[in-house]
């Protein structure tokens, strides 16, 4: 087993021009997380000019398996193209494929202020700023989709390349996904999936950068209501902004404990020039837990496997999953598709 603060500052005397004396202290893990493992620590060195420096940064390393698998580099990529953009997220500093350093794929960021909220409890920790929390939150998702995924150079995240038909496209990559890890079979979710084929929603105004996990917990915010940093982009890619909207109020997580749903679909229209085509976002409402229950089939997969090791993948695979059933069943029933 490495001596992983040994090998972080090893790394980072190599990579840091004119650096000396380069140490790594206070390293911790940070729990929780299902995707990448994350450590926070504090690097000290000297620089060219003979000056102390001393920075609190964030390491993401691949772990042997998880919920989703991603491409190792494109949340650093993603991070790079959003800076200045307005979405608050860290600087990032290194990124290293090569797994001779760290034995896995890692990169490095900053370690911003505040603090991640709970998405599994039905009181957040906003105290009396939810609300500010919440129009931010929504101003942000309106900033994004906003953005031109083409400007940002963005365009080899999936579906980088096209302009319409991503309704069937996230449908075909997560029935993927749900069949590689259907240990049990899931017939409500292929049905749901059968019923969403039949009836797609129109196409978007023009393709945005869709985060893919964008919700409570995946954000940190500061006491007086601030949200510093939007965090956890492994599953971006390219699409229909509703996508993200849908899965901010799936019912695990929804902002709407918050803020009215009404208010908070306005603040995204106002940053964003769009206007929600509601029954678009009853399509991508559906959607939202036909995705969840493709992820956590990949949380059975791995903790079945024996390849995640972490509670929270295993709990996933029977908590959020039995969840998103039954909200798929919810839904079909509000819908008068069965009674």
């Amino acid at each position: 087993m490495i001596d992983l603060s040994a090998s972080i500052a090893a790394y980072l005397a190599a990579h840091t021009p004119g650096a000396s004396d380069m140490a790594v202290d206070d390293l911790s893990r940070i729990h929780g997380g299902s995707s990448q493992e994350v450590y926070r620590f504090t690097a000290r060195w000297t620089d060219a000019n003979g000056d102390g420096v001393e920075k609190r940064l964030i390491l993401r390393r691949a772990p042997p398996s998880g919920l989703i698998v991603a491409e190792r580099d494109l949340e650093y990529t993603v991070y790079a193209a959003l800076a200045g953009t307005g979405v608050p997220v860290p600087a990032v500093h290194h990124l290293e494929l090569d797994t001779a350093w760290l034995d896995r794929p890692f990169f490095v960021m900053d370690c911003m202020a505040g603090r991640p909220s709970n998405p599994f409890v039905s009181t957040e920790t906003f105290d009396e700023h939810a609300a500010q929390v919440a129009r931010e939150f929504w101003r942000h998702l309106g900033t994004l989709a906003a953005l031109d995924p083409v400007a940002l150079g963005l365009t080899d995240l999936r579906n980088g390349g096209e302009v319409s038909g991503f309704a069937s496209l996230e449908l075909d990559h997560w029935e993927a996904i749900l069949d590689a890890g259907e240990y049990v079979p899931e017939p409500i979710v292929h049905g749901a999936i059968r019923r969403l084929r039949a009836a797609p929603p129109p196409e978007p105004a023009s393709a945005a950068l869709i985060h893919g996990d964008y919700r409570s917990g995946n954000f940190l915010f500061t006491p007086d209501g601030t949200i510093t940093a939007v965090l956890d982009w492994e599953m971006a890619h390219v699409g229909d902004p509703l996508e993200d909207v849908a899965w901010a109020i799936d019912g695990m997580w929804p902002m709407t404990r918050h803020l009215p749903l009404d208010e908070g679909l306005a603040e995204w229209e106002a940053a964003s020039g769009r206007v929600v085509d509601r029954a678009a976002l009853d399509w991508w409402r559906l959607f939202a837990p036909v995705k969840g229950c493709a992820i956590w089939t990949t949380a059975e997969a791995s903790f079945t496997e024996g390849k995640a090791r972490e509670m929270v993948v295993g709990v996933s695979a029977i908590r959020a999953g039995h969840f998103h059933r039954r909200e798929i069943l919810d839904i079909l029933r509000d819908r008068g598709i069965f009674h």
